[in-house]
């Protein structure tokens, strides 16, 4: 039962992510105001949650015990730059181009760690893995271009502030892959001491870019939409990993580009034409190679302590 539960919480968890998207296009507000203002309002939720499980028997404290404060600061904003670069450029990308081409691009975050580890940690996995990552790239670069012959909404700057988001969400993925296997840490203190850095380090770039922090009500509305749902969504998964593992759980997340483009087509007017459907179809399954491989698995579990961030 708690399997099945737990099955359902991904489930959600990936509907409220794809819900996340267009809620960015829908707030229509520049990226910098957007992000800032969605990293304060998470503060408070993630707050409380940390209070809680503080208290009781089995308290998970905010600070781990096995790390010095000064390092634990460090580690944090390291975090917080990750992931306030990677949110920015995504919600930027959300604005300028296909929705579409922003969840596809962003969805070969795996085939970027694989790379990354072949080419810099002498990582050797299985040749279909290669071909499996290749042909999901291949494909993706055709849904872009057929989007850039169909017009509308696509820009090739779009485009690039995806790939750019896919590289430091990647970084991220991996920064917090590696926090998790050198220090005992709470997954929700780090969510939380992560969004406080992030807001800290975002807030004097986006006043400075923007001379204020003002935004519109309808831009407002959806930024608490995005922290509700974005929110709730890491929550279910971080709950959700307890009881299955990312082999199981990965895979439905490649249903994010299929659902996103079916909401862009409804409420944007993104329609999609025969090249962009197949297209996408490749992608995906390519990728449900790749993230059900033993070998993605291995390479994530293989990856050494890097320095600690200063």
């Amino acid at each position: 039962m708690t399997g099945r539960r737990a099955l359902l919480a991904v489930v959600v968890a990936v509907i409220l992510w794809s819900a996340c998207s267009l809620f960015v296009r829908a707030g229509d507000t520049d990226a910098l105001v957007f992000t800032t203002w969605r990293l304060w309002l998470a503060i408070i939720p993630l707050g409380v949650i940390v209070q809680v499980r503080a208290r009781g028997a089995a308290a998970r404290p905010f600070k781990p015990t096995d790390i010095t404060t000064g390092r634990w600061v460090a580690v944090l904003f390291g975090a917080g730059a990750f992931f306030v670069a990677g949110a920015a450029t995504a919600f930027a990308a959300l604005q300028m181009t296909t929705l579409l081409n922003v969840t596809l691009i962003g969805a070969l975050a795996p085939v970027v760690i694989i790379a990354f580890a072949v080419l810099f940690l002498g990582e050797h996995v299985h040749r279909r893995l290669l071909v499996q990552g290749s042909v999901a790239i291949v494909a993706t670069l055709v849904v872009a271009l057929a989007a850039a012959g169909a017009g509308g909404t696509w820009s090739l700057a779009g485009d690039i502030m995806a790939v750019a988001s896919l590289v430091l969400n990647a970084g991220w993925f991996l920064y917090g892959r590696v926090l998790r296997t050198s220090i005992t840490v709470d997954p929700f203190a780090l969510m939380f001491g992560t969004m406080v850095t992030g807001a800290l380090i975002l807030t004097p770039i986006t006043v400075v870019a923007h001379g204020s922090l003002a935004i519109s009500g309808n831009g407002l509305f959806y930024a608490v939409c995005v922290m509700v749902a974005g929110t709730t969504a890491h929550v279910l998964m971080i709950w959700a990993h307890r009881f299955i593992p990312t082999s199981v759980s990965s895979p439905l997340l490649l249903a994010e580009p299929p659902l996103v483009a079916a909401g862009a087509w409804i409420w944007f007017g993104e329609a999609l034409g025969p090249v962009e459907i197949i297209g996408s179809a490749v992608v995906v399954v390519s990728l449900w190679g790749v993230v059900r491989s033993e070998d993605l698995e291995q390479v994530e579990h293989d990856l050494p302590d890097p320095a600690p961030p200063t």
